[in-house]
């Protein structure tokens, strides 16, 4: 008798003991979801508020520089969000778009026609609109060539951000790239470079849990916009490792949403070295004038063939203005490969890798409904 009270008590401490386990996980499950609502509530909301933010529109021609220029022309289109638009630059010079145009003058020798059709906080539903704009753009015909051809005639694409703050259903953000894409290539005759989803996990001022779920939804669409550049024959390039070698807050507006006017230049450099690799420039870009202490008398040496400086003085030079170099002890903590994948948008995250555990099709579709 006594032997089966104890069993009966035993039964039920156990039976406590779980309800109790039980009703604290569903109490701490429930807690971060309501957490990760407010979050993403709060960071929707700034997101949409930088549709109000000052940005230019471009429609002009950069001039190569003087006695380079072959009296023709090539075009140029930027197409896109934030990450493109030149969102909050003071100068217009410095935004994307002219300082695309401006490498491109310099390396073919020719002026740029350049439009940008990019915009704040733009999802991947306004770029069939964008794409449009692009086509019929009597600025970037083609007639306005001597000679045209798909090494001629450029384009930009970066989508993808909204599509993750604002989570959409299924696959649709993957065959809009696409199509856009094949658009580009078909009617407009364009070689199209595509700067792939940067790694949003690393925005400061953000917390777990939307700091993970970011990070992980901002991966996988990476590496299906990688798969699906390279189906269309365009060229992916990652936005994630452009934006390396400095800080965070340099690299970031103090937003920190969108680049700032250093991580806009670090983008279109990225940008200007991969079609730089696609066509074969006619003109000696020298480098050494973007160097103020370099420049002076540095054609008057590339012109009577002198090799110029020595590696051992342009050891410096060669990190580029306002960069320590390699190994220095005041170099700032970077945002390198070798650092986590959550130290920020320059963490090195590589969506060619994360594509190879992505289907084609876009793996988008795994995106956190919990965020929306």
């Amino acid at each position: 008798m006594m032997a089966e009270k104890g069993e009966n008590l035993m039964g039920k401490r156990m039976l406590y003991a779980l309800a109790t386990m039980t009703g604290t996980a569903v109490g701490v499950s429930a807690s971060a979801l309501g957490l990760l609502r407010h979050q993403a509530g709060s960071l929707r909301r700034a997101f949409d508020d930088d549709v109000h933010r000052h940005y230019d529109t471009v429609t002009e021609a950069v001039s190569p520089p003087k006695d380079d220029d072959d009296d023709d022309s090539v075009a140029l289109a930027v197409l896109g969000d934030s990450w493109l638009c030149g969102l909050e630059v003071a100068d217009p010079t410095q935004a994307p778009p002219h300082l695309i145009a401006r490498g491109l003058a310099r390396m073919l020798g020719t002026t740029v026609r350049v439009q940008s059709t990019a915009r704040p906080s733009a999802l991947s539903e306004d770029l069939p609109a964008q794409i449009d704009e692009i086509l019929g753009s009597a600025w970037l015909s083609r007639q306005l060539s001597d000679r045209w051809s798909e090494d001629r005639r450029f384009a930009v694409i970066s989508i993808g951000t909204g599509d993750i703050i604002h989570p959409i259903h299924g696959t649709i953000g993957i065959p809009v790239l696409n199509q856009a894409i094949n658009r580009l290539q078909r009617e407009g005759r364009y070689t199209v470079f595509v700067l792939v989803c940067p790694n949003l996990g690393g925005l400061p001022g953000l917390r777990d849990p939307l700091k993970t779920s970011l990070r992980r939804t901002s991966r996988v669409l990476a590496g299906s916009q990688w798969l699906a550049a390279l189906a269309a024959h365009a060229v992916p390039l990652t936005a994630t490792q452009s934006l390396s070698g400095t800080t965070k807050s340099s690299l970031l507006n103090e937003s920190g949403r969108f680049p700032s006017t250093l991580g806009y230049a670090q983008l279109s450099s990225t940008v200007l070295a991969a079609i730089a690799e696609r066509i074969d420039a006619p003109v000696l870009v020298d480098r050494s004038l973007d160097i103020p202490e370099y420049a002076e008398g540095s054609l008057d040496a590339l012109e009577s063939g002198d090799d110029g400086p020595s590696p051992d003085d342009t050891e410096v030079a060669n990190t580029g203005p306002g960069l320590d170099a390699p190994g220095s002890e005041d170099e700032a903590p970077g945002l390198d490969a070798s650092r986590s994948e959550d130290d920020g948008p320059g963490s090195g995250d590589d969506p060619s890798s994360a594509a190879e555990t992505t289907s084609g099709d876009g793996a988008h579709a795994s995106t956190p409904t919990e965020a929306r």
